[in-house]
C-alpha cells in the first residue's frame, strides 16, 4: 500500500470528521423522529437525499427518475433516517453540490465535464464526496474518459468479489449481482480513490439504478428489485462508513 501523501491524510481526516459529526447528527435525528408525531417531523430540506446529477453531453441524464426516492425509503426502514420523497436534482456547479454526502448518476450515452465541472467535481471528492454511478448501457466508456480529467493518472480498478462493499450489510459472495442483461457475460464494478478512500463506484453490465425503479417501469420481479436494493444499500452504507 502507498504511503499517504500531506494532502491525502488532510482529506482523510477532514473526512473522518465529517463522517463522525454525520452518524452523530443522524442518530440523534434518528432518535428525534422516533419519539417524534407526525406534525412536529422535519421539513423536506432536513430529509435524507442521494441527488441524481445532471450532466452535459448529450446523455439522457434524468433517466431513473423514481430510483432516488424508492431507495430513500429503503434506507429510511433499514437505518431509521428521514426519507426525502421526492427526487432532488443536481449540476455540479450547483451551490447544494456540498450538502449531498452521495450523488448518482444514470444514463445512455455521452457524458462531458466543463473545466469548471471538472474542477468542482474534484473539490467534491476532497472534501468527503461520493459518486456512484449506474450504466444503463453506453454511458460507461464516456464517464472514464472524463472522470481521467478529474484524477489525472488514475483509472478504474475493478473490486474483487471480497471487497466490503459487497460484504455489508448484505453478503454478495460473488460481486453485484445481475439485474439486467445488456452484454451478457457479468456485472463488473469498478473504483477510482483519493488516496486509500473510494471516491466513485460504477456498477456496469448489471444497471442497479433500473433495477430500483417502480415495479411497472421494468416489470423486474420482486426477487430481482430485492437484490438490486440490497446492493443499493450496501453502496450508500460503504459510501458513508468507509
Amino acid at each position: 500500500m502507498r504511503p499517504k501523501s500531506r494532502k491525502a491524510k488532510a482529506v482523510s481526516k477532514y473526512f473522518c470528521g465529517f463522517i463522525l459529526a454525520a452518524a452523530l447528527a443522524v442518530a440523534l435525528a434518528a432518535a428525534a423522529l422516533r419519539a417524534a408525531t407526525p406534525a412536529s417531523r422535519p421539513a423536506a430540506g432536513d430529509a435524507f437525499h442521494i441527488a441524481q446529477l445532471r450532466y452535459g453531453g448529450g446523455g439522457d441524464w434524468y433517466d431513473n427518475r423514481t430510483s432516488m426516492p424508492r431507495l430513500q425509503e429503503r434506507l429510511a426502514r433499514e437505518f431509521g433516517v428521514f426519507p426525502g420523497a421526492e427526487r432532488k436534482i443536481v449540476r455540479l456547479t450547483d451551490d447544494d453540490l456540498f450538502s449531498y454526502p452521495v450523488i448518482f448518476m444514470s444514463g445512455h450515452g455521452n457524458v462531458s465535464f466543463s473545466p469548471e465541472e471538472v474542477a468542482r467535481l474534484r473539490a467534491y471528492f476532497e472534501r468527503g464526496g461520493f459518486l456512484w454511478a449506474s450504466d444503463d448501457y453506453g454511458m460507461a466508456p464516456a464517464l472514464r474518459r472524463e472522470l481521467k480529467k478529474v484524477l489525472p493518472g488514475q483509472d478504474y480498478v475493478e473490486l474483487p468479489f471480497s471487497h466490503p462493499i459487497y460484504q455489508a450489510p448484505y453478503k454478495f459472495p460473488s460481486g453485484l449481482p445481475k439485474i439486467h442483461e445488456h452484454d451478457g457475460g457479468p456485472p463488473r464494478g469498478y473504483a477510482l480513490f483519493l488516496g486509500d478512500r473510494m471516491v466513485f463506484f460504477a456498477d456496469i453490465n448489471t444497471d442497479i439504478g433500473d433495477g430500483l425503479e417502480a415495479p411497472s417501469i421494468h416489470n423486474d420481479p420482486p426477487e430481482v428489485q430485492e437484490q438490486a436494493f440490497r446492493m443499493a444499500v450496501n453502496i450508500v452504507y460503504f459510501a458513508l462508513s468507509q
